[in-house]
């Protein structure tokens, strides 16, 4: 690809101060979802891993990709028949890529929700593993209306989104953004972004395996991605990350091709080549001059080296492409293979003799055999239903609302999940959305919040907890209209407390102050996003609800219980119970109205997670 037109780059780099911070590589070293979790406990459902260079599927066995592209863009419709097509032909793999927002900045969540829906149940009806992938970052910042990768992490977390990839973690495969980044960010630049990516989508998901694609517009000729593969070794985020580079005009001889996989190889990093194909694909978003005459690649290459090194391979694409060449099928036909279709797939190193199905697919994936003609059908597993991010809101004198989610509720099989709320107080609310929102009635505080959850195949899992409060109807006193503008306003204690098999409590209290001498102050919870066995995920948020810009924070907490954290992000941690968390240098401004928040996980006792008491100087 080339290179940004000089003349931009200085307008680029000025427009760059006021953009999105660049996080440090060596202050974010913390800060992303560290695997080992996985290590310290088992999970209530299996989970993507690397080890040794190898990516593992659930059950534990190798998987290599072979798979094609599928560029949902060029014919949305056809997708679905598409990912039929691709597994008939013999695939064990797709890759779809789609916008994940419409023109401008303005996303569209809901759609593309709807869309992903049908994608995610027709990849495991067709026993693919799918690779979904955002299509808006690719070349950004030289692109007009182009997201950082950040950003676009951020878009994955939107709660349609969300709800539909929730329980799909055995067979759905999350690629942060496809191309992303033009040559302008430069090695450092690509590397910092990608990695608060990852910490941004590990927020959403935090069992997902990832896929991150390489710099300056997914070839990494700067080899910044292949320097982020080797820095997360060491720091134990391989466990459920890959990479995926894409060999194009930048790979013109197979020694080119030979070279950049095997170093792939000798670092111990699975890789997959997410496109390639017999001559360059360039993104609709790139803007440069496009050559006369296209090279032609060493496609056969890419597979023969894949083959020989493990690493895996989406071939460019399946059809509608503006350069025929690159279609695989002729007019969305699976009939009618072209050229490139048929090296593709008939090669000695291509799909039909190489594509080894995922076991996770298998109904009898430990190999064991019976003569039983019942044994040969999996058996259906139930779901797992989680509560969590559970709150009380105090809007405003006389109107409080309890908050949950089930959105970390799982199913071992990937089975799309439908919930049942039910909240047991002066009234009975009942909900089947992923999360819930009911208004609390003084003087009535205790509600009892159950969830059923069911796979549609039988499986049925139920949870409950209990959410109180003790705000009063009972508004401030009145004040003269002298002095009411400038007069002191007395806030009044309050508390919330919340029990998932005991009752813990938080209070929150400030003495009466003028407000123009109030501190900058913050609202400190404690949110346990997920709990299994002996482990726990949860994070701190701090919101400003002063007028004034807070400037750094600390704050600490202890668990009475034996719990203990074994990695953060986001954060400075240090103590071992109790513990400290200061900020870093891109999060210690807090703004007023902002929340700032932090992520840690952990291993505990048998049982609920406790929620401990939040202080420091910074917490009201």
């Amino acid at each position: 690809m080339k290179e940004c037109p000089p003349e931009k780059v200085s307008l680029i780099k000025k427009s760059l101060a006021t953009s999105i911070a660049i996080l440090s590589t060596t202050a974010l070293a913390t800060a992303i979802f560290s695997a080992s979790a996985f290590a310290l406990s088992p999970l209530p459902f299996p989970v993507w891993t690397v080890e040794d260079g190898k990516l593992l599927d659930p059950n534990g066995n190798p998987f290599i990709f072979r798979g094609v592209t599928i560029d949902h863009s060029l014919a949305p419709e056809k997708t679905v028949q598409a990912l039929r097509d691709i597994a008939a032909l013999g695939a064990n793999s797709a890759q779809i890529e789609f916008p994940i927002k419409s023109s401008g900045d303005v996303p569209f969540p809901r759609p593309v929700a709807n869309e992903l829906r049908e994608i995610v149940k027709a990849c495991k009806d067709n026993k693919l593993v799918c690779v979904l992938e955002a299509n808006d970052a690719a070349g950004y910042f030289e692109v007009e209306g182009g997201l950082g990768p950040d950003v676009v992490a951020q878009y994955w977390g939107y709660y349609d989104i969300r709800d539909v990839l929730n329980g799909a973690q055995g067979h759905i495969v999350l690629g942060i953004s496809n191309q992303p980044l033009a040559p302008i960010f430069g090695f450092e630049g690509y590397i910092d972004r990608m990695q608060y990516a990852i910490s941004e989508i590990r927020h959403a998901y935090p069992y997902f395996l990832v896929m991150v694609d390489g710099s300056n517009w997914g070839q990494d000729t700067n080899k910044a991605m292949h320097t982020l593969a080797a820095q997360n070794l060491q720091s134990s985020l391989y466990q459920n990350v890959i990479y995926s580079v894409e060999m194009f005009d930048q790979y013109v001889n197979p020694e080119q091709v030979r070279e950049y996989i095997a170093s792939f190889s000798e670092i111990g990093a699975p890789l997959v080549i997410g496109g390639f194909g017999p001559v360059p694909y360039y993104h609709p978003h790139f803007k440069g001059p496009l050559p006369l005459n296209a090279p032609r690649l060493p496609a056969e290459s890419v597979m023969q080296y894949a083959e020989q090194y493990g690493a895996g391979y989406f071939g460019w694409s399946w059809s509608g492409n503006k350069n025929s060449a690159l279609d695989v099928v002729i007019d969305w036909n699976p009939g009618a293979l072209s050229a490139w279709g048929n090296t593709l797939f008939n090669d000695v190193n291509g799909i039909k003799a190489t594509a080894k199905q995922a076991s996770i697919y298998s109904s009898n994936s430990s190999g064991s055999s019976s003569s039983s003609s019942s044994s040969s059908v999996a058996s259906n597993n139930s779901p797992t239903a989680v509560i969590d991010n559970t709150s009380v809101e105090f809007v405003r004198c006389g109107e409080v609302y309890g908050k949950a989610s089930a959105l970390r509720s799982t199913d071992p099989d990937g089975d799309s999940l439908a919930y049942k709320w039910t909240v047991g107080g002066p009234a009975i609310y009942t909900s089947t959305e992923p999360e819930i929102r009911f208004p609390m009635f003084w003087p009535f505080v205790d509600y009892t919040v159950s969830l059923e959850v069911k796979d549609g195949k039988g499986g049925v899992s139920t949870s409950s907890t209990a959410l109180r409060h003790s705000y009063s109807n009972a508004c401030p006193p009145p004040q003269s209209s002298s002095s009411t503008s400038k007069s002191s306003s007395s806030r009044s204690s309050s508390s919330i407390s919340r029990s998932s098999g005991s009752s813990i409590s938080k209070s929150i209290s400030s003495s009466s102050r003028s407000s123009s001498s109030v501190p900058a102050q913050g609202n400190c919870s404690y949110v346990i996003n997920s709990q299994w066995g002996n482990g726990f995920t949860a994070a701190i948020r701090i919101k400003n609800t002063t007028a004034q810009t807070i400037n750094g924070w600390s704050v600490n907490w202890q668990y009475a219980d034996g719990s203990k954290v074994t990695g953060s992000w986001n954060t400075t941690l240090t103590g071992a119970n109790p513990y400290n968390a200061k900020n870093l240098s891109w999060n210690a401004n807090i703004q007023p109205g902002q929340t700032v928040e932090f992520g840690f996980q952990g291993s505990k006792p048998n049982g609920a997670a406790i929620v401990p008491v939040v202080s420091g100087a910074i917490c009201q």
